[in-house]
């Protein structure tokens, strides 16, 4: 794995870190558009993981 994808991932995973953070709020709060808005945010995030580590 090249450096740059290291930092890449480091990123993303940074990234989802604060989208789970956010889908839990607005969980807690009943905001469900920002809700469905975090968790597509999560998946897009998972998806591109996934691609790099392949």
């Amino acid at each position: 794995m090249k450096r740059d994808e290291v930092l890449f991932l480091n990123q993303l995973i940074k990234s989802l870190e604060d989208a789970e953070k956010r889908l839990e709020i607005s969980y807690k709060r009943k905001e469900y558009e920002n809700f469905n808005q975090s968790k597509k945010i999560m998946l897009r995030m998972q998806e591109e993981i996934s691609e790099i580590i392949k």
